[in-house]
């Protein structure tokens, strides 16, 4: 029996004023009828057996332990929604030694997969992101699914419908978001590498915050399918470690080969003589929000490459001014879209969860009340935007990131890499985050998300209160191994 069910006048009348669209006389009786004759098509398109054409997985994972949800006493800072021991028998040995926590967006064949959101619960993912066979087929072991702001929309985990992750090296305070069980669970020891994504700074924010090692590549740099989207212009996957040497060669295995089709290489000789390296600092980043004690830990970090050998040069991006607005112009938009088109990766090339796809339909539906309240807060606000001003804030957001983009880049011609703080303040206190009051947690990471370009977060020094203080290089596109070899030698030398 088909789904594809006939339409009549009514219907189209209804789907024009969705839309917007005004018929003449007679053309919603032809527009019936076209779509009426056309759904043989449709039907036959039902009736394809995609799966059994497609080329067989003959992969077998093995659930050494499955699934379970972890009690306190297994899980004190709330880091894990999900835990469990997955294997891929006779993959590569890459990763073979290293244990591997998946951020709760990304699709694991098998496991519920939540978003951090009650709305999604119950809902088992029936294929893996492609990042994850990645990480299995190089040996990964897998050993659970951590929490997360709901749907990935905020900085501090306080969204999380399962509670606030707490910050291992402070109980009182969060570990930031959005990726903040990844960080949470590299913090405390419980894996050695996690999976992260950033659309404003969620795998930098945390690693700040945890005093571990967070990496943002280049847009597109690692694939996004079988993760769910928050704005998909702006999302990066990443990799969190307690050591960027480790956080490195979880990104080399996430990653796709590089624009010439050679297999990337980011732990072979890390490192890089700090005399052969010209680190930029743009004032820009630390004229606003940034707290005494996190300027003069990275003001500190930047003069010890300096008496290491680097070449210090003041640069200007006049555009970051204006870059917040151009991020709050984009991502609530983005949000909406593919939340009312039920996530089916409108407008990209690849190969769409299935699943995913018809869970977004059900939440939609059935259970958005399941939703919390700045996911909804969100949604209106990007709908709002579509809908009552014709997407034009968008369109001025995208020339300004268009403009942002071409300044990074005129800077990295005269540059390595840009240095500047991760987060304007250490780890806030669990409910110490206020809207309009508090600093904006990804001040001074969501512009390389705007620009694509890659960052990594590494720990500085910490405050006198103990909290940890991240220390971010950014660098040009595709860029990575000078991020990374920059970082190393901070990390190794300073």
């Amino acid at each position: 029996m088909t789904r594809m069910r006939s339409v009549d006048e009514a219907d189209v009348e209804a789907y024009a004023d969705v839309i917007d669209l005004e018929f003449a006389a007679g053309e919603v009786t032809a527009a019936a009828a076209r779509v009426n004759t056309l759904a043989d098509i449709y039907e036959q398109l039902e009736s394809v057996p995609v799966e059994s054409i497609e080329p067989r997985d003959t992969r077998s994972d093995v659930f050494e332990t499955q699934p379970y949800r972890p009690g306190n006493d297994e899980d004190p800072h709330n880091a894990w929604l999900s835990k469990f021991g997955l294997e891929r028998p006779e993959s590569g040995d890459t990763v073979a030694d290293l244990t591997v926590a998946i951020k709760d967006n990304t699709c694991v064949r098998g496991v519920e997969l939540t978003c951090g959101s009650r709305a999604f619960e119950g809902y088992i993912p029936g294929e893996h992101a492609e990042v994850v066979d990645r990480l299995l087929d190089a040996g990964a072991r897998i050993a659970g699914k951590t929490n997360m702001d709901e749907l990935a929309f905020g900085p501090t985990s306080e969204t999380s419908a399962f509670g606030p992750t707490e910050n291992p090296v402070n109980t009182d305070h969060v570990a930031g978001g959005s990726s903040s069980g990844s960080a949470s669970a590299v913090a405390a020891g419980d894996v050695d590498l996690a999976l992260g994504t950033d659309t404003g700074g969620s795998v930098r924010i945390p690693s700040s915050y945890c005093g571990i090692v967070g990496i943002k590549p280049t847009f597109g740099r690692v694939p996004l399918q079988g993760i769910a989207e928050l704005a998909f212009s702006m999302d990066h996957v990443g990799s969190l470690a307690r050591d960027v040497e480790t956080a490195a060669r979880g990104l080399e295995v996430m990653s796709d080969p590089a624009p010439d089709g050679s297999e990337l290489d980011y732990t072979t000789d890390l490192g890089i003589e700090a005399g052969d390296l010209t680190v930029g600092v743009c004032e820009a980043f630390f004229a606003t929000h940034v707290s005494d004690a996190v300027e003069r830990s990275v003001r500190a970090a930047i003069d010890d490459l300096e008496a290491l050998g680097a070449s210090i040069r003041e640069v200007e991006i006049p555009a970051l001014a204006h870059s917040r607005p151009a991020w709050w112009g984009i991502a609530p938009v983005e949000f909406a879209a593919a939340y009312a088109t039920n996530n089916v990766d409108l407008w990209r090339r690849g190969r769409p969860e299935p699943t995913f796809s018809a869970a977004s339909a059900r939440v939609r539906q059935a259970s958005s009340r399941g939703l919390g309240t700045n996911i909804k807060e969100m949604l209106a606000l990007g709908t709002h935007l579509l809908e009552t001003h014709d997407g034009y804030h968008y369109v001025r957001a995208r020339r300004l990131r268009a403009l942002l983009r071409d300044q990074f880049e005129a800077v990295f011609e005269d540059v390595d890499v840009l240095a500047a703080p991760s987060t304007p303040t250490t780890a806030l206190k669990l409910d110490g985050f206020e809207r309009g009051v508090t600093p904006p947690v990804n001040w001074d990471t969501h512009p390389t998300n705007l620009t694509g370009h890659p960052s990594i977060s590494v720990p500085c020094g910490e405050t006198e209160a103990g909290l940890p203080v991240g220390f971010q290089l950014m660098g040009a596109w595709h860029g990575e191994r000078t991020v990374i070899d920059a970082a190393y030698t901070f990390e190794q030398e300073c």
